[in-house]
């Protein structure tokens, strides 16, 4: 790692860390107001985020694109960019970051337990595919992280709400019928920009290992992302899946997501894909 990649890391681990503190301690104390001072840290941590993958940038010459570390680093970038920009549209949805901000402080940790030291661009990366392909797979990861958000504030505060003395902390959180339309909009635009992923993906591949598809172990996992959600919406428009059963659906189909971004390579070394650096 960089010299200043390494501080500014560290700090916006710090801020994220705090912020999901102060999230547990919002909820602990029923105290509501900490949340604008959680958003405040979270926008402050982005900043650092940001100079962070530049300082990498500046160094190996390209964006963060192999390994579980840039991966969780960029990956990590998109899922606040995201947060911060739907709690900017409407104030309510800043409570997002209880579950999103959660989320990337374990991946950036798990990333830097991986391999965070700098390394060449491979030959075979060098196209304008790529930054398709990966680009979608940001937006995807990031779209499928606020759908499970999303899930977890529904299953929160349907909870609270069953309670006989609500906790006042959750009156921040939309109402659960915005947050049920929440899930459903964030899965669909997530899965039309993972369809454009896999798409691209394919392309790239016919030039670079002379077949659309090989049933790599990673593609094969993005399939079953792919698919999962798939069944998330036809269950939602078929058969009027709603509320808690969509809200749990959003929270568990993203581990397909993360074993495919990073489980899949922990027990397969034999994958195309150059998601972790070896």
């Amino acid at each position: 790692m960089a010299y200043w990649e390494v501080i500014f890391y560290w700090v916006t681990l710090v801020a994220y860390a705090l912020a999901v503190g102060g999230c547990i301690y919002s909820f602990a104390f029923k105290n509501p107001r900490v949340m604008p001072k959680i958003t405040l840290l979270v926008a402050c941590g982005f900043i650092t985020h940001s100079v962070t993958i530049y300082a990498r940038f500046a160094a190996t010459g390209h964006l963060p694109w192999s390994g579980h570390y840039e991966y969780a680093l960029m990956g990590g970038w998109f899922i606040i960019a995201g947060t911060l920009f739907v709690g900017w549209q409407n104030k309510q949805l800043q409570s997002l970051a209880v579950a999103t901000v959660t989320l990337v402080t374990i991946l950036m940790g798990y990333g830097y337990m991986q391999n965070p030291g700098l390394t060449p661009m491979a030959a075979s990366l060098k196209t304008i595919w790529l930054y398709i392909h990966v680009y979608f797979a940001w937006l995807s990861f990031g779209a499928y992280s606020l759908a499970m958000a999303a899930g977890v504030l529904y299953v929160l505060k349907s909870r609270s709400e069953a309670l006989e003395i609500p906790n006042p902390a959750y009156d921040r959180f939309p109402s659960l019928g915005r947050l049920d339309e929440l899930i459903f909009r964030y899965i669909v635009f997530g899965f039309i920009t993972d369809s454009i992923m896999i798409t691209a993906g394919g392309i790239w591949a016919k030039d670079l290992w002379g077949s659309y598809w090989s049933w790599d172990p990673v593609e094969t996992w993005s399939l079953i992302s792919w698919m999962t959600y798939g069944l998330t919406i036809h269950l939602r428009v078929t058969f009027g899946w709603r509320e808690k059963r969509l809200a749990w659906l959003a929270i568990f189909a993203l581990s397909s997501v993360i074993i495919c971004f990073f489980g899949v390579n922990l027990v397969v070394n034999t994958s195309l894909h150059m998601f972790q650096v070896r």
